[in-house]
């Protein structure tokens, strides 16, 4: 029968379990009995014996008994699962495996053992033995592969195991029963050829001297080879006498500690082999239960020098991979980190090792980094990783990141799955390369490029390039304007270029093209193109050639020039030098040959015209001048050179060259120049001077003209044209030049963003032209107030931006800008009119608010709006909040601009009661805006923005048609509803479609127009009075009211306000704040009531708090009363029922409930 763990010993007894009716022994045994049989038999001896031993050295992992039963062999077919097919192919099939092989031995008497692959293809090592003389047997199976699974590490497993196996067997059968002597023979046969075929050293050695030394039982072949002797002559031998070298290298003692202690070793030792050669070798010591010690070594040198290399190649891939500077990283499937380079781990704040088995998360990355962000375009790792692990290769061009120190990262990340040896992928592959910088510079690129096309334009040169393997020309904007051709009409090959080149310069064309490309002569040539109008234009065009590795022509990048209307210049000017070289050829120089007693030796005709009267020079020694007609006569110059070009001469013998006016008879001044040569005779000797000399005023003339052409394309390209100061090019270089000389002094520098207030009014208001002169005259009071080494620019329109270097502290800069303010105290006065303009300044300085020109540009920007928003009329340093700031300024216009459409927007109204009688008999209509994720958002803090970003006139539109359709509503539902006011901001007064856009609502909603009243302040009047009296009586006209708001705080007079067609006055809250107890607020409450009482006009104070102030203004005459002390500005609703409640019992005296004393 067959059993692994189900025997046990009691008593002296063996009790088998058997299952299945069997033969055993002879005898029948049913099924699910047990059997006893007597220890103390032979037989059982040997049954006993065995399996203790293979149960005590963990060998045998399956036993099996077998009996013969006629011409079968039979065994139970239930048995365990390992040899469940075993006990059915021998039982049933008859075939012969190796457990077959072995009962049928075991039953034939026999005892042994042998290694084979069983019935699952699996190597076994099976030693069988008979059980007496009735046909029985027993065997035990051990597999080779699980037993080396606690030693695989040596490369010997299946061998160490047959080895010991073979002996265990052999050595026990041989004590088990003498019959078995014959069959031990031939296994010790087969043992011999087992281990001379092993491909590993073996070596049996048996202790002496008490374990002191060891004697050589027994190597195999390969021991022989690797130590070079034979097996007969080391055999019997002690170790150290035989192989004194193995014995000395540490193995003599490793034997001893496995003989005194059983338990096996592996051992790493260093031997010499035959040769001598110290080879590396690992060894497994083993002791038998008999006391020899077995040794099982390998020769691992190769090994150990292949994984030193590989080692040596590990470290330098790491070495690589951490010098990168990209990110290099895996993740497995759970999106943990499995390694990740220097790179990588620095950026997060970690050494490489502790980035180990940690995720994103751990590392501190955001959410939105992470998991992604769609809002803002940030796709995120997790979603990257989740399609990697699902077998797509994942290119993300833009792959924000974030720093251990919190910087913002842009990267270009490739990610790759990672795939087993059966293709599944285990993890994610990541190379990630910073290109925030990259990313940068191709903006800061972007901005050069457009500044090179604008600077291009102007000065009409553009660049180029020639892809000459390709053949392929790039044209910059500015070029296909010179060649009077748009981008896609041109071919872009140098054949192309040709064709607009000027028939006859073609062939020099050419020929500069050839001898630059062949001799690397320099290229630079004027020629003429023919647009395909037939226009002819002339350029000049200057080109450097760029070579590849191997010296080929590989690009030409050049420059070209329209100069069309410098030849014309040149040929008009040739025109002419050749009409004077005609005249000249007729006439000749003027020509004078003088001795060395400054007489006149000769003169020609034309010398003669030149002379003081005809004659009087020649034969006369007289001076240069004199000859010239020049006064007065020279002197010799204070350290002795004379002053006389002729004696000159005389004097060095060295020609001279002198230009000098001379005056015409008519008055009239000409250039000449003359040349003075010395006359020589044919020894060399000199004995007088030849003097000539020509007219070169049309020359010099010419020269003038031409260069104030260049002064005038410089002017073009670098100052602005209607200040005369430098523009943005020229500023921005100066800026660069004056951060250079700070750096470089380590002195500070302060840039000044100067912006006038309301300017965009003056324009509005009187026209670009006296905006133009203004301007000018700010240019002139700011330059006044700067030093001689600063630079002022205009930017555009009303922005001026100011530099100023070598500051010894920052604070300087601050008196300037006061000082630069200041400038603007004095009004400008224009064709009679007079204007008080002022301006807001933002000041940035280096080094602290920035390195370099843009950042500096930015922050006094940033500065500017700070004062701006502060009141203007002043100025401000740059401050890191500031950031945050225009960060909010520019979130509140773009939501500005939303709310209109998402309808956040809501009307309250506020009324308006009669002192004398306590009724409403009015109401202001207030926007509020109700920002969701601000809540409600007061008028004082967004109207402004509203008027400056010039959604103000949407935003009154709607104001406008709400409040006409609430009236309307109101109406049809039989509510009383008084007059409402709505406010007009400036832009919207001066908007030249107000009335027509009022008439349409009023239209459109069916509103009557006595329903409304339109407030206006003072000042809206005062700056336009001619147009502001034409618009409201226009609106009077149509049956709506025009009431003055705030007044009181503008500057017009009583005279100004009786030519206004105006219907009430509002007295500004600031001066009902402090009644009735400020005197001065008692005054001016008092003339305006009076001033309004005398022009027929009602008064209506707004912003009455208490009682007090009530009473104090009904007594004053005041007809009207608004604020808190009646009630606050309600949503429609709350107003609809106040005016319900209060319809008829409202008192002057009688506060709102929950209003403020």
């Amino acid at each position: 029968m067959l059993f692994h763990s189900s025997y046990q010993f009691q008593r002296d007894q063996l009790i088998l379990s058997v299952e299945r009716q069997a033969a055993f022994i002879g005898s029948m045994l049913p099924e699910h009995e047990s059997l006893q049989l007597d220890l103390a038999t032979p037989l059982f001896d040997n049954i006993k014996a065995m399996l203790l031993l293979l149960e005590h050295q963990g060998l045998a992992n399956a036993y099996a008994l077998g009996v013969k039963q006629g011409a079968q062999l039979v065994i139970p077919l239930h048995a365990e699962e390992e040899l469940a097919g075993l006990a059915k192919m021998v039982a049933l099939s008859g075939e012969t495996d190796a457990y077959g092989e072995a009962l049928r031995r075991g039953v034939k008497g026999e005892s042994g053992s042998l290694v084979a692959r069983d019935f699952r293809d699996q190597w076994v090592l099976v030693a069988y033995a008979p059980l007496g003389t009735a046909g029985a047997a027993l065997i035990g199976r051990v597999d080779l592969l699980e037993m080396a699974k606690p030693f695989a590490q040596t490369g010997l497993l299946v061998l160490i195991l047959a080895l010991v196996l073979i002996f265990v067997s052999a050595r026990f059968f041989r004590r088990v029963t003498q019959p078995l002597l014959e069959q031990h023979q031939h296994s010790e046969s087969r043992y011999r050829n087992l281990l001379d075929n092993m491909a590993d050293c073996v070596a049996v050695y048996d202790c002496v001297e008490g374990g002191e030394n060891f004697l050589i039982v027994d190597v195999n072949k390969a021991a022989e080879q690797f130590h070079g002797v034979e097996r007969e002559q080391i055999s019997g031998q002690q170790i150290s006498e035989a192989l004194p070298r193995v014995a000395k290298s540490g193995l003599s003692a490793a034997l001893r500690r496995v003989w005194e202690s059983g338990e096996s070793e592996f051992v790493s030792l260093t031997y010499s082999d035959g040769s001598g050669r110290a080879r590396w070798v690992e060894n497994f010591i083993y002791r038998l239960g008999s006391g020899e010690v077995v040794v099982i070594y390998s020769d691992l040198t190769e090994q150990r020098q292949k994984e030193a290399q590989l080692k040596r190649s590990e470290h330098l891939l790491r070495s690589i991979v951490d010098a990168t500077p990209d990110w290099i990283f895996i993740k497995d499937a759970s999106f943990k980190y499995l390694f990740a380079n220097r790179s990588f781990a620095e950026a997060v704040g970690h050494k490489p090792d502790s980035v180990i088995g940690k995720t994103d998360e751990d590392l501190g990355f955001p959410p939105e980094i992470v998991s992604g962000d769609a809002a803002n375009g940030i796709r995120g790792f997790r979603k990257d990783d989740v399609d990697v692990l699902g077998g797509k290769r994942i290119h993300n061009p833009y792959d924000p990141a974030t720093y251990q120190d919190g910087s913002f990262h842009i990267f270009d990340t490739h990610k790759i799955p990672l795939r087993d040896s059966t293709g599944k992928v285990y993890g994610v592959l990541a190379v990630a390369r910073d290109i925030t910088a990259l990313n940068r510079a191709m903006g800061d690129l972007k901005v050069n490029e457009a500044r090179l096309t604008l600077a291009e334009a102007i000065a009409h040169m553009g660049h180029w390039s020639w892809d000459i393997k390709h053949n392929k020309l790039f044209w910059s904007e500015e070029v296909f304007r010179i060649f009077g051709v748009v981008p896609g009409g041109f071919d872009s090959t140098y054949e192309a270029f040709l064709n607009f080149v000027h028939e006859e310069d073609r062939a020099l064309v050419k020929l500069k093209f050839n001898a630059h490309l062949e001799e690397n002569q320099p290229f630079s040539v004027d020629h003429r193109i023919v647009w395909r109008n037939g226009t002819v234009r002339w350029i000049h065009q200057e080109a450097e050639l760029d070579r590849d590795a191997d010296g080929f022509p590989d690009q030409m990048l050049g420059v070209v020039i329209d100069i069309t209307d410098r030849k014309l210049a040149e040929q008009s000017l040739v025109e002419e030098r050749n009409f004077l070289q005609h005249v000249i050829n007729g006439i000749s120089d003027p020509l004078r040959v003088i001795d060395q007693e400054m007489g006149v030796m000769l003169m020609n005709g034309a010398a003669l015209d030149q002379s003081v009267e005809r004659g009087d020079c020649e034969g006369k020694a007289t001076c240069y001048q004199s000859c010239q007609g020049m006064k007065p006569l020279c002197d010799e110059y204070p350290d002795g050179m004379p002053a006389c070009p002729l004696k000159r001469v005389i004097k060095t013998k060295q020609p001279q060259t002198e230009t000098h006016l001379i005056t015409l008879d008519d008055g009239e001044q000409r250039t000449y120049e003359s040349s003075f040569s010395p006359l020589l005779n044919e020894e060399k000797i000199m004995y007088g001077v030849v003097e000539t000399s020509r007219d070169i005023t049309e020359h010099l003339g010419l020269q003038a003209r031409l260069q104030e052409q260049d002064d005038h394309v410089v002017q073009l390209t670098y100052l602005d044209q209607l200040t005369g100061l430098p523009n943005r090019l020229l500023f921005m270089d100066r800026l660069r030049q004056g951060l250079s000389i700070s750096r470089r002094d380590n002195r500070s520098l302060a840039v000044l963003y100067i912006d006038l207030d309301r300017f965009k009014q003056i324009n509005e208001s009187f026209g670009h032209e006296f905006g133009d002169l203004i301007l000018q005259d700010v240019a002139r009071r700011l330059q006044g107030q700067l030093r001689e080494g600063d630079t002022l620019a205009r930017f555009s329109g009303d922005e001026f931006v100011a530099v100023t270097g070598n500051l010894g502290q920052p604070e300087h800069a601050g008196i300037l800008a006061q000082k630069l303010l200041q400038g603007f105290d004095e009004p400008f006065f224009v064709k009679d009119q007079k204007f008080y303009v002022t301006a807001s300044i933002g000041v940035s300085i280096f080094p602290q608010d920035g390195q370099d020109p843009e950042a500096l540009m930015r922050e006094a920007n940033t500065a500017l709006f700070q004062a701006k928003d502060e009141g203007r009329n002043s100025f401000q340093f740059y401050r890191d909040e500031m950031t945050v700031q225009a960060f909010e300024h520019v979130l509140m216009e773009n939501n500005l601009r939303n709310a209109l459409m998402e309808q956040q927007f809501e009307i309250y109204y506020q009324p308006q009661v009669s002192f004398d009688t306590g009724e409403v008999v009015g109401a202001e209509a207030l926007i509020r805006w109700n920002f969701p994720e601000m809540g409600m958002v007061s008028p004082a803090n967004f109207i402004p923005l509203a008027e400056d970003t010039g959604l103000i006139l949407p935003i009154g539109e709607w104001v406008t048609r709400t409040t006409c359709q609430q009236i309307v509503d109101w109406l049809k539902r039989g509510i009383p509803v008084p007059r409402i006011a709505i406010n007009l901001s400036p832009k919207q007064f001066n908007d030249k479609h107000l009335l027509e856009n009022i008439i349409r609502i009023l239209d459109e909603t069916g509103c009557p127009s006595e329903q409304i009243e339109f407030e206006v302040t003072e000042g809206q009047i005062m700056e336009r009075s001619e147009r502001a009296i034409g618009v409201l009586e226009a609106l009077r006209k149509n049956g709506i009211t025009v009431a003055i708001d705030d007044f009181g705080t503008g500057y017009s007079s009583l005279s100004q306000l009786k030519q206004l067609p105006l219907n009430k006055l509002k007295i500004d809250h600031s001066f009902v704040r402090d009644l009735p107890d400020d005197m001065d607020s008692r005054a001016i409450a008092e003339a305006i009531i009076g001033m309004g009482r005398s022009l027929g006009l009602s008064v209506t104070a707004e912003g009455i708090e208490n009682q007090a102030q009530a009473e104090f203004l009904q007594s004053a005459g005041c007809t009207q009363a608004q604020g808190f002390l009646y009630q606050r500005p309600v949503p429609a609703a709350e107003f609809e029922k106040f005016l319900l409640d209060s319809q008829a019992d409202l008192c002057l005296s009688t506060p709102v409930p929950g209003a403020p004393d």
